[in-house]
């Protein structure tokens, strides 16, 4: 099994992180649900990894299984978290006074 190397992350400056509706067109539901979807794609596949390897086939290892199960169980723990922050953050706005 061959490994990747570990790329760097491309940190943007505060002028850049700031991007326009109108030039993009991506709205933020659009980019939630293909986050959401992504995670829903690891975990099926994980899923089907693990049931793939319950059933004996010589194809998956149990580091695939193991690393498929650990990339399913991360993307849902920060989505949870993103969650958390979104419902914090609408709540801390409805406490204010206007």
């Amino acid at each position: 099994m061959r490994l990747s190397p570990i790329q760097p992350w491309k940190i943007e400056s505060k002028d850049t992180a700031v991007v326009d509706k109108k030039s993009t067109g991506i709205s933020f539901q659009e980019v939630f649900k293909k986050a959401i979807g992504e995670v829903n794609k690891l975990q099926v596949d994980a899923d089907k990894k693990a049931i793939d390897f319950s059933y004996g086939n010589p194809n998956v290892d149990i580091h695939d299984v193991m690393i498929s199960m650990e990339k399913a169980h991360l993307a849902l723990q920060l989505t949870i978290e993103i969650r958390n922050k979104l419902v914090e953050s609408y709540q801390e706005v409805m406490r204010m006074q206007v």
